[in-house]
């Protein structure tokens, strides 16, 4: 499977919630950035949209990028100054599971 080179044109940043303590040692959380990336991001259509939503699940992107380890759905995705919350676990790509990874992405209001 060939992929082009401009496929992965978007940048996006992952962040992870860390616990961080204040001035007077209150622990709060908040979140950091872990990882900058290229990946490809997609607004699901219309007719996505509305499937997910009848299966139950609010979804409004996807993100492509290269196969990696390091990414669950703990974490968030910030792109064009939108926040995304991953939904679901990493998918692999059709083709062995080695070579991308597909993320479900719902927008943080």
């Amino acid at each position: 499977m060939t992929r082009r080179a401009s496929e992965f044109r978007h940048t996006v940043k992952i962040q992870k919630k860390t616990i961080v303590y204040d001035e007077y040692n209150y622990e709060t959380e908040a979140w950091t950035e872990i990882l900058q990336l290229f990946g490809k991001v997609e607004y699901l259509s219309v007719k996505d949209t509305i499937r997910a939503k009848a299966a139950g699940y609010d979804l409004t992107a996807r993100l492509k990028l290269n196969k990696r380890n390091d990414i669950d759905t703990t974490m968030r995705v910030i792109y064009d100054g939108q926040t995304f919350q991953i939904v679901s676990p990493p998918k692999p790509d059709n083709e062995n599971g080695r070579i991308y990874m597909t993320l479900e992405l719902s927008l943080v209001e």
